[in-house]
């Protein structure tokens, strides 16, 4: 059985928030019941193009999948496991937004077989999460991690965000020492990018919010990796830390370059090495819009993102496997490239992988340039 990561796409939500450029749809409840219809088809659809494939992981994300009925995210599940084997556990997992648990949602999650939560804190801090236009206060963050608790989730993930507007490193300081009070198992910590076409982009242009330079930013990063580390959760990938066995697998799959299909409005699937996509519009989505932009991948494109993916994690790119898909010894084809970064201190290669340094981590995208020039 072929190894499948999935996604499913829940594109409803309150309110956008100030930073979002995701395909989120708010105010938008009479399109609940038709788009779950649409979802669920569309699962029936593949029915036969699944018959050899096992899913390890199983992703509902949003906009805010914990906003609509429980009841649709338990029916899809149903539907999907009429098509398709699922792994002896099965990683599934369901975005949330504190202000839209309850009790009740968690135990039609746990029957249903979900058994990871991704809550979508952001910020301890009131004002910032105002400012984020986040609907929950910082105490429904903790009730939701209990309430989860309570319901039998051990698998539960908070994401946070730095370099916010206004945000001090004494600010965020305080945001990751409430997160540690929490019974975590996993954290991601993730850089504010100021995205086009957002709330927040037209607040900088209006010389309305300044967000911390490079420094800072490096600065936030580096606090939260020794303040998270100290406290049990490594960190496995430039963004994310785990305490051991709680690594998301379905991240890992994007990461490591596997497969995995995007079911409902804009997402996205690789599968038989061809790239595809459904609309972001919902309207084009429920007229029954589907695998769009089909494009085979060339060796070019699998060599850049197997470079960009691979490299973003602290286990790094694997040298072995390179050779084995491309008959190239990365080290010796770009010689020149590598000798250069390690002497900038920016990787290392240990035990037939190479790695970027905490350093590197912080420059990435400028290290996967050096790497992709001949």
């Amino acid at each position: 059985m072929k190894p499948l990561a999935i996604y499913i796409h829940v594109p409803f939500c309150v309110r956008k928030c100030a930073y979002c450029d995701f395909a989120s749809f708010a105010a938008r409840e009479d399109d609940w019941a038709g788009y779950f219809d649409a979802l669920n088809g569309e699962i029936d659809a593949w029915a036969e193009r699944l018959h050899d494939r096992e899913a390890r992981s199983v992703f509902f994300g949003g906009g805010t999948p914990s906003l609509v009925p429980a009841a649709y995210l338990a029916d899809a599940l149903r539907h999907l496991r009429k098509v398709v084997a699922f792994a002896p556990g099965c990683e599934i997992t369901v975005e949330a937004n504190p202000g839209t648990l309850n009790v009740d949602k968690l135990r039609v999650y746990r029957r249903a077989g979900v058994n990871r939560l991704s809550i979508g804190a952001q910020s301890f801090d009131a004002a910032l999460l105002r400012s984020l236009g986040r609907i929950h206060t910082p105490g429904q963050i903790g009730e939701a991690v209990r309430m989860a608790r309570d319901a039998g989730f051990a698998n539960i993930s908070l994401d946070l965000m730095y370099a916010l507007p206004g945000q001090t490193m004494e600010r965020w300081a305080a945001t990751l020492d409430a997160a540690l009070e929490l019974p975590l198992a996993h954290l991601s910590a993730y850089s504010l990018i100021v995205e086009e076409g957002t709330e927040m982009a037209r607040r900088v242009a209006r010389g309305e919010a300044a967000v911390p330079d490079d420094d800072a930013v490096n600065e936030m990063q580096r606090y939260a990796v020794r303040r998270l580390e100290a406290a049990g959760l490594m960190r496995y990938e430039i963004s994310n830390f785990a305490r051991p066995g709680f690594e998301c697998r379905h991240n890992l799959t994007y990461w490591s370059g596997g497969e995995y299909l995007g079911l409902g409005s804009a997402a996205h699937s690789l599968m038989d090495d061809c790239r595809f996509s459904n609309p972001p519009e919902l309207e084009r989505y429920l007229a029954g819009e589907r695998r769009l932009n089909l494009a085979q991948r060339s060796a070019s494109d699998r060599k850049e993102e197997m470079l960009m993916l691979a490299t973003r994690t602290v286990r790094g790119l694997d040298l072995n496997r390179w050779r084995a898909e491309f008959g190239e010894d990365l080290t010796r084809s770009r010689a020149a490239q590598v000798r250069k970064l390690e002497n900038y201190g920016l990787i290392e290669i240990t035990d037939g992988f190479l790695c970027l340094t905490p350093v590197g981590l912080e420059l990435q995208d400028s290290v996967v340039l050096e790497l992709m020039e001949d």
